[in-house]
Order: C-alpha cells, then sequence, then structure tokens
C-alpha cells in the first residue's frame, strides 16, 4: 500500500464541499445500540483492521485550484471520537478534516459520514462489518455476510467504483431538472438546535396496511407523510405544492457493488387543493413511484449528472467559480423543489449469529439549508422506525403522524433519539 491513496469525486459527491457551510453540513450517522457497553480500546483495535478494507471511506478532504479529491487515511486516531449530545455536527472542510466518523457512548456505536464520501448503504456496511469484528474480537464465530465484509479481504475494483460513472451512457438521453418551487414547513421558526425524534411501530402492524391499500411500505409512509404535512394549517393556506425528495438505491437496479454514493432520487407531490384526501395523495404517490423508479429515467439522470460534470468548461473552472456555478444550481434544483425527504433504508439485516447482540438500529439525516425537517425510515428486528429529524421547536409533524397511525390500529412509541425520553 502506498503513503496514501487519491480518489476523484464520485459524480454524486462532487457538489457537496461547495454546498457546505458552517450550519449546513449534508452528513448523515447510522447508529446500533449493542448488548453490551463499548470498550475505546477494543473499538480502535477493530477499526485498525478495517482502515484498508474501506479506503474509500476513511479519507479526508484534499483540495487545489479546481477543485476536490478524497486522499485515504490510515491513522484511524482521528476518526474515533465519544458521541456528541448533537449529532451531525459541521465538518471543518477549510482544514482539511477527516470525513467521518466512528463514535460511542454507552451501548450505542455509529457512523457518522459527510456525503462526498458515501450514501447511507455504504455507511451500513462499514457499521456492520465493525460490529462483526467488534465481537469475533471477543470470542464470537461471526460470518461475513448479509452485508458484513471480512478485514481479511482486500476491497475490490466494484467496491471502490464510481458506478456513475460506469453506467454512464455518453451522448445518451438526459433530463431537466426544474420544477416548481414547494411549500416549506416552518411554523414557529427555525429552532436552534438539529434534534432528532423517533416514531417506532410493529412492522406487522403497518405492512397490512400498505397490502390492502396495494401500495408497498415505502409508498405507503410517503402518502401518509404528505397527508400530515398537508394537514397543517401553513399547508393549507399556501398555493405551493407539498413535495417529497424520495432517494433511490440503484445498486439494486445497476448490479453495483459500489461503497461509494449511488443514489438518485425523484419527487413526489401530493394534489394540489386544501380538502385533499390520504386516498388521493396515496394514488397520486404510486404513479410517482412507478415514473421515478422507472430504469431508463433513472440512466437519463445518471446522463444529466456526469455529462454536466464531463465539459472541459466545468474541468477548467477555477474552484472559487465552479463553488458559485454549483451553488445556483442548488438554488435553482435544490431543496426549494421539496417540502421534505423521506428516505427509506430498509431492513438492517446482519447474520443469525450477530442479529442477538443488536438491540436496535436508527439512521440520523443532517440539515440541509432550507427543509427544516427530514425523516428517515429503517426496520430492525421487526421494528419499523420514522427518525424525524428537525430544527423547529413544534412536533405538529410527528404527531400528526403518530395520530394518523394509531387511527390506522397502529401501536406508536414517540422518543426523543438523544435522551429516549417520550415526547
Amino acid at each position: 500500500m502506498s503513503a496514501f491513496t487519491v480518489f476523484p469525486m464520485d459524480a454524486s459527491a462532487i457538489a457537496y464541499p461547495y454546498f457546505a457551510t458552517r450550519t449546513i453540513h449534508h452528513s448523515f450517522t447510522m447508529e446500533v445500540s449493542l448488548d453490551r457497553d463499548v470498550n475505546p480500546d477494543r473499538l480502535r483495535t477493530v477499526v485498525e483492521r478495517l482502515c484498508e478494507r474501506f479506503p474509500t471511506l476513511f479519507v479526508r478532504l484534499r483540495r487545489n485550484a479546481f477543485g476536490y479529491k478524497l486522499e485515504h487515511v490510515h491513522d484511524v486516531t482521528p476518526f474515533i471520537m465519544p458521541r456528541p449530545a448533537i449529532l451531525n455536527e459541521p465538518y471543518d472542510l477549510k482544514n482539511n478534516e477527516n470525513l467521518m466518523r466512528i463514535t460511542y457512548r454507552g451501548n450505542r456505536l455509529a457512523v457518522e459520514c459527510f456525503h462526498s464520501v458515501t450514501d447511507g448503504n455504504g455507511a451500513i456496511t462499514l457499521l456492520k462489518s465493525i460490529v462483526a469484528e467488534y465481537y469475533r474480537t471477543l470470542g464470537e464465530t461471526i460470518p461475513s455476510t448479509c452485508g458484513v465484509l471480512s478485514p481479511d479481504d482486500a476491497p475490490t475494483v466494484a467496491e471502490t467504483e464510481d458506478s456513475f460513472r460506469v453506467h454512464y451512457v455518453k451522448g445518451g438521453k438526459t433530463v431537466s431538472r426544474f420544477s416548481e418551487s414547494a411549500f416549506q414547513y416552518q411554523p414557529n421558526g427555525p429552532f436552534d438546535t438539529w434534534h432528532q425524534t423517533e416514531l417506532s411501530m410493529p412492522l406487522a402492524d403497518v405492512k397490512p396496511l400498505a397490502k390492502a391499500a396495494g401500495t408497498t411500505l415505502t409508498e405507503y409512509m410517503v402518502a401518509l407523510y404528505l397527508y400530515a404535512f398537508c394537514s397543517t394549517d401553513a399547508a393549507k393556506r399556501s398555493k405551493k405544492p407539498v413535495v417529497m425528495f424520495v432517494p433511490v438505491n440503484l445498486r439494486t437496479v445497476f448490479g453495483s457493488e459500489t461503497l461509494r454514493n449511488f443514489t438518485l432520487n425523484f419527487l413526489s407531490a401530493a394534489p394540489k387543493g386544501s380538502g385533499v384526501t390520504f386516498e388521493q395523495i396515496l394514488e397520486t404517490v404510486k404513479q410517482d413511484f412507478r415514473k421515478g423508479t422507472d430504469k431508463d429515467l433513472l440512466q437519463r439522470m445518471i446522463n444529466t449528472n456526469v455529462s454536466q460534470q464531463e465539459t472541459a468548461f466545468f474541468h477548467a473552472l477555477p474552484r472559487g467559480f465552479k463553488r458559485v456555478a454549483l451553488r445556483i444550481g442548488l438554488a435553482l434544483c435544490g431543496e426549494r423543489l421539496q417540502t421534505s425527504t423521506f428516505s427509506n433504508l430498509g431492513i438492517f439485516k446482519v447474520p443469525d449469529e450477530l442479529a442477538p447482540h443488536i438491540l436496535s438500529f436508527h439512521a440520523v439525516l443532517g440539515p440541509v439549508p432550507t427543509n427544516h425537517i427530514i425523516t428517515t425510515a429503517y426496520c430492525c428486528g421487526g421494528v419499523l422506525g420514522l427518525m424525524f429529524s428537525s430544527r423547529l421547536a413544534s412536533r405538529e409533524i410527528e404527531h400528526t403522524m403518530q395520530r394518523l397511525l394509531r387511527e390506522r390500529g397502529v401501536q406508536t412509541t414517540l422518543r426523543d433519539n438523544d435522551t429516549g425520553a417520550d415526547v
């Protein structure tokens, strides 16, 4: 292994360093609660074993006059730290801070990433692999299955590739990103601390609702989330549409094994009108999902992302000019087009030998510029969780979602993610 390895940014990661500010930093956290407290010394030993297995995740930012790259870091010391009270704190990009954190507190163990490094799927793979290796050091036999990677194996080309450029079709069809601006929910103004609230429920209570409606679970929950916003007085007064930003994991669509970013997004909007019903929203969501997950459309979106970055003009732009250009693009095609985000990470699967040691799993999205509340869904051990990340004093949306689910016969618990207290 050379003293360092430098990776070009993947086609999705390029923009994030230009978007980041002191308060907006495009990061996320994947966390598990274990059946024992985490020993920091043992954790360090485990992370040292895995550092070279995940060269594209143990990285820091490198810059030059024309942009940014990622540099693999071999010393794991700066990556490991106690869990802070506030998750997804800003990264010090000006001083090339490492872009991934492995945190612990009590029995909690987490991987936090700046979005230039990877998406949720890559971070989950690292988290699973850390937990599996941790229990191996305790004498457990844990197989490298269900997304667990062994430190004894070398990273593959498929794991480290930029799948956007691999699947890019030069000269292929592209797609427009422009749309009308969406309703922005901020009833009591911004809250001074980015906080998280988890709404948890038995998966067995929710699946029959989606099945009876003829939808997937994700479609059903997105529709319910849209309906929660539409039910607010602020949305009823607004003439702008309520729009959801829905990420799509492209690995399953294009057969990729990359541990870097490989996610795209589509918009799903509630029909306009103050008297819109849940059933009307659900029908619209089903149509939006069929369109948004169509492989041909996703291919055109890949082509759009990559082609805009492959022009000689863009490559020749100095870093400062790129920042201006990309921030203008964000203003035109970014958060103003959406009311919130709903990202479903699916079921957190681990080997059967490891499952008894994992009490729960949580996923937490970090702040974005104008959407003051965003949500992640996940399932672990038969429990479906919705993690609301918000900077608002009001928990109106969280309580509305809880009420809507309870009206449909779903048992729910709403708790602060940091303290565990009911809210």
